[in-house]
């Protein structure tokens, strides 16, 4: 199997590494592939964090939810329980007063 071997610096904030999003192209058709993109972060000092999804124009898609392992969130690829259309979509994530921003592409 594939393996990353990774050195992280531990401070006390919140950080997020783009390496811990899987998979980076969600494809929500229900057979259990990549229907679900997951962040993984390191919260050291338990702050409340949340996600939010938009699409390119800025208009708001979906609340990211806590993902199954402690400190992850997970966004299921829908919109009001429907899948999306295709396309490039942008997440922002909210914790211990910083912003992080990224893209996540769902393929049909």
């Amino acid at each position: 199997g594939q393996f990353q071997v990774r050195r992280v610096f531990r401070d006390a904030a919140a950080t997020f590494d783009i390496s811990n999003i899987t998979p980076r192209v969600v494809t929500p058709n229900g057979d259990g592939k990549n229907d679900v993109m997951l962040m993984i972060f390191d919260n050291p000092r338990r702050a409340p964090v949340s996600g939010k999804v938009y699409d390119l124009r800025g208009a708001y898609v979906a609340t990211m939810t806590p993902g199954l392992a402690a400190d992850s969130l997970q966004w299921d690829g829908k919109m009001n329980g429907k899948p999306v259309t295709s396309g490039v979509y942008i997440y922002q994530v909210e914790g211990d007063g910083k912003v992080f921003n990224g893209t996540v592409v769902v393929a049909r």
